[in-house]
């Protein structure tokens, strides 16, 4: 993908991500809100809760953290600078922005049933826009990596972001917009970040 291409992503999620924003607590806001929190929860079961549970931990700052270093020491050893140097602008682009995006907007947590207790604010889901910056940095590596079935590792990837993000929803503390917002500011983060180092991370395939 050219840098001009990446600067035009860039551009689109920011103003997508500026929508969702402008419009999270509108009628319109409300109306997918409720629409989209009624689809998730309608598969509600023992089962579920407890799969979302465990999703929502993956997406824990802790459980970031860990896989973020643990990521960053692999590809250390390959002695990959430039893609460690791609992982760790990510993630602390991912720490900073989250707070400062939630104390700028200050939206309350929904007051619908919850499964969990949590404080703070909730626009965007801070565990969709990490998980999205996470994963979403993962499949750039692998991407510019000399791995096969990459199509799996894209799917696997996307699959835990889905995931993560729908059980912010399911469990009762996120409205979708959040989500939603999340996961588009964290392919915007990736994005911009693969555009600052894009002569260096679109060079031939890495070993791993």
């Amino acid at each position: 993908m050219t840098r001009m291409k990446k600067l035009s992503l860039f551009l689109v999620f920011t103003l997508i991500f500026g929508v969702i924003a402008y419009f999270h607590e509108s009628r319109i806001g409300h109306w997918i809100d409720t629409e989209v929190y009624e689809l998730i929860y309608a598969s509600e079961s023992f089962i579920t809760t407890a799969l979302m549970l465990g999703f929502t931990q993956v997406g824990e700052v802790l459980s970031m953290v860990i896989l973020s270093l643990i990521m960053i020491t692999i590809l250390m050893l390959y002695r990959l600078k430039f893609e460690t140097l791609f992982m760790i602008i990510s993630m602390l682009a991912s720490s900073i922005l989250i707070p400062v995006m939630k104390n700028s907007f200050d939206r309350e947590r929904p007051s619908m049933l919850r499964l969990i207790d949590i404080k703070g604010f909730s626009f965007p889901s801070g565990h969709a826009m990490g998980s999205t910056i996470f994963f979403g940095s993962l499949m750039t590596l692998i991407k510019n990596s000399g791995l096969n079935n990459k199509s799996m590792l894209y799917g696997l990837c996307a699959f835990f972001i889905l995931m993560i993000s729908s059980s912010r929803v399911y469990l009762g503390v996120h409205y979708p917009t959040d989500v939603i917002a999340g996961i588009v500011a964290g392919t915007a983060v990736v994005i911009a970040t693969s555009f600052i180092l894009h002569k260096k991370l679109d060079r031939l395939p890495s070993p791993i």
